[in-house]
């Protein structure tokens, strides 16, 4: 499936969440943080959202994050996802080049989301800062990261693991001039 088509079904099944919420455009916009604008561009598959973005979208909406990529009906008690089988999430990456890959999607119900993530080398000035509901494991597979946590920097390399409460700002950046890759959890905070 290219590009275009898989930012058409993201789009998609954004629509049809924000749809089953019972909430507009505006209202699911507002309460993600993102332009009514933009909604309705990655709503048409005009436009790719981050993985931030579809995060921030999953929780406005009540859904597991996996939701957004596989059908409720679609899924069961486990969830096994060969290597050659995981989605990415902004296919290029985003601008700055992180790139999602989904490693788990059909489990029914799942408390945690699961991805594998490649970090770039990139400048200081142009590093995004995440911060969004629930708590986060990162575990580093290769190379090694400067993880920014409100304000306190840690390095990470392989074997390495942190968890913490992802409500802080928080970045990593991959140094020594390769890409690092790490294994995520993401365990959002849902209403009861």
């Amino acid at each position: 499936m290219d590009a275009s088509a898989k930012m058409g079904e993201i789009g998609a099944s954004l629509r049809r969440l924000r749809k089953t919420a019972n909430l507009t455009v505006e209202a699911a916009a507002r309460q993600a943080e993102v332009t009514k604008g933009y909604l309705s561009k990655v709503e048409s598959g005009a436009s790719q959202p981050s993985i931030a973005v579809v995060s921030r979208l999953a929780d406005v909406y009540g859904v597991p994050l996996s939701d957004v990529f596989i059908s409720p009906g679609e899924k069961g008690p486990i969830s096994v996802v060969r290597a050659d089988e995981r989605r990415l999430i902004n296919r290029n990456g985003s601008e700055l080049g992180y790139v999602y890959e989904v490693a788990s999607f059909n489990k029914a119900n799942p408390r945690s989301e699961i991805f594998f993530l490649t970090l770039p080398c990139i400048e200081d000035t142009q590093l995004p800062r995440f911060r969004h509901a629930g708590e986060e494991i990162l575990l580093m597979l290769e190379g090694r990261i400067r993880f920014d946590y409100a304000g306190t920097e840690i390095i990470l390399g392989p074997g390495d693991c942190i968890q913490f409460e992802s409500s802080f700002e928080h970045n990593g950046v991959a140094i020594d001039g390769k890409e690092a890759k790490a294994f995520v959890v993401i365990t959002p905070e849902r209403s009861a």
